[in-house]
């Protein structure tokens, strides 16, 4: 029995062994999958699922598929009728009348509409790739927002191990005489302040992680995977006013003006009379006891019409319209060009002092380690200063966050140059 036992675990061993690998690597392979999600990744994902941006390409189907619609023509005109009174002809009497007429626009009236319909589909086009700017803007602010928020998160994780390492040291010197247990209760008092900060960041978190998710629009609370790493490049990127030129926000307005024109084209072909072709057949009934040649021969009879538009104010409202329309346009578009002229400008000097705030940081830090490794390195000979060391560690604490700061606000910034490129 024992024999049987022995070689069935034996047995069990390789799929045991199997089974744990084929675990462990899947999960291997889902976190790598996790963690292989990158800043332009969330960006894809957003440009793939957000509702807004979805509402935007319907938008520019419907655009698109005007230009089909204004392309037709009017309805057909059909009628028949029948004669109650038998109007008498030298063929015989008429029994019924059929007809049919073709309203057909002056010449060239068809082509500007649905040139006017492309341009409205341009407007939409553009529109949609403001949109995607946007929405890629707020996935990327968001991005940095979370950042900064996990990476304060972790300053206050270090900063509490290195407390927890200062309270074991101030306990023992409590035991041999050297400290006292106000210095332990400080330490203990700066410990509750660091797990204060913590829980609140935490709640800020779960809340950017919740805007992040919903521009993501995704179903369920999906983990976000930040770098923890950023750092500010050495060399500044240069951006010139012209960069906006061509800016979609800029290029709307001068699609709308190409569009005035457009609907002004149309506007004067329409107050051109308009052509009407038709045709009529009347059913004739042969004379009784007669015989000729055209004995109940139908009638055939084309026609051909002009409709003239001779009380045209709507036409002349439309073209004033238009004109105030264009310098509305214009107007807008200034206004347009000097809030993205701001805008940059605003971003470009916001990027520069979060750069300054940085090296500032980085310097505050060294200097503050060095004061802390001076304080510390007199500790074998002389008694530790825990109110030396809180005063450093209060220090660091805040010039880490600092430097948080700064680096989240510089790429924050440059997220709002992307958008203005």
């Amino acid at each position: 029995m024992n024999l049987r036992k022995i070689t069935f675990f034996q047995n069990m061993i390789p799929w045991i062994t199997l089974k744990t690998l084929i675990s462990c690597g899947l999960l291997f392979l889902f976190f790598q999958g996790v963690k292989s999600q990158t800043l332009q990744d969330y960006i894809k994902e957003a440009k793939e699922n957000n509702p807004e941006l979805k509402a935007f390409r319907n938008a520019l189907k419907v655009s698109e598929e005007r230009v089909n619609e204004v392309g037709g023509l009017p309805n057909t005109t059909i009628g028949t009728g029948y004669f109650v009174s038998e109007p008498e002809t030298r063929t015989g009497a008429q029994k019924a009348k059929f007809s049919a007429q073709q309203r057909l626009p002056w010449f060239g009236t068809i082509k500007a509409r649905k040139e006017t319909a492309s341009l409205e589909s341009e407007v939409s086009k553009n529109e949609l790739e403001i949109a995607i700017r946007k929405i890629t803007l707020q996935v990327e602010q968001a991005y940095y927002n979370l950042y900064e928020l996990k990476a304060r998160q972790n300053v206050l994780t270090k900063q509490e191990e290195l407390l927890d390492t200062y309270i074991k040291i101030a306990l023992k010197e409590v035991e041999n005489n050297r400290a006292s247990t106000v210095d332990v209760l400080k330490l203990n008092i700066a410990k509750n302040n660091l797990q204060n900060e913590k829980e609140i960041l935490k709640g800020e978190i779960l809340t950017s992680e919740t805007v992040m998710n919903q521009l993501l629009h995704r179903d369920g609370f999906d983990p976000l995977i930040v770098p923890d790493n950023l750092f500010i490049p050495d060399e500044e990127p240069t951006m010139m006013l012209d960069d906006i030129t061509f800016h979609p926000e800029l290029m709307t307005y001068d699609f709308l003006n190409d569009l005035l024109d457009k609907k002004e084209d149309v506007n004067t072909k329409e107050a051109l009379p308009s052509i009407g072709v038709g045709l009529d057949y009347v059913i004739v009934e042969e004379r009784p006891n007669i015989d000729f040649s055209d004995n109940g021969k139908d009638i055939v009879m084309p026609s051909l019409s002009l409709s003239i538009p001779i009380f045209s104010k709507k036409h002349s409202s439309r073209s004033k319209q238009y004109e105030l329309q264009k310098e509305e346009v214009y107007q807008k578009r200034e206004a347009s060009q000097n809030s993205l002229e701001n805008m940059m400008e605003k971003a470009i000097n916001n990027r520069i002092t979060a750069r300054i705030n940085y090296d500032t940081q980085q310097k505050n830090i060294e200097q503050a380690k060095q004061a802390e490794q001076i304080i510390v390195s007199g500790y074998e000979t002389t008694q530790l200063d825990f109110e030396e060391i809180l005063d450093v560690q209060q220090m660091l604490l805040n010039f880490e966050n600092e430097k948080v700061k700064a680096i989240a606000q510089y790429f924050k910034q440059t997220a709002i140059l992307n958008y203005l490129r």
